[in-house]
């Protein structure tokens, strides 16, 4: 995954050289053999609800503009998520804790490949 780290951000964009939020996590999950939807929508609607604390490998999910679901990340543990960012225009690393993320945030989603796997 830290591959992706810096690389561009490109509204719909699904490529090696640029990737949208959703893109970047259906193309880390594709390289360990796991196929998600290609939009976060679809990634929300299709994945089962984490019941409980997050785990690394968890999505995270946030709505930029109302109630429907707009973005999506993968938590990294320890508070932290990678996303690729629209408006720092790259992947990056943020903290699920700051005031911005904490008032879009809208909830997790488990990958059902990876419910055994430890924090």
């Amino acid at each position: 995954m830290l591959r992706y780290l810096g690389l561009p951000y490109v509204f719909g964009a699904s490529s090696d050289r640029a990737v949208d939020c959703s893109a970047f996590v259906q193309q880390v999950f594709s390289e360990i053999g796991i196929r998600l939807p290609r939009t976060s929508q679809e990634q929300w609607a299709a994945l089962p609800t984490v019941q409980g604390a997050l785990r690394q490998g968890d999505l995270v999910f946030f709505s930029f503009g109302g109630a429907a679901i707009d973005h999506v990340g993968v938590y990294l543990g320890r508070g932290v998520f990678a996303h690729a960012n629209s408006y720092g225009s790259r992947v990056v690393i943020e903290s699920l804790d700051s005031p911005f993320y904490k008032r879009v945030y809208r909830g997790a989603k488990r990958v059902e490949a990876l419910q055994g796997v430890g924090p």
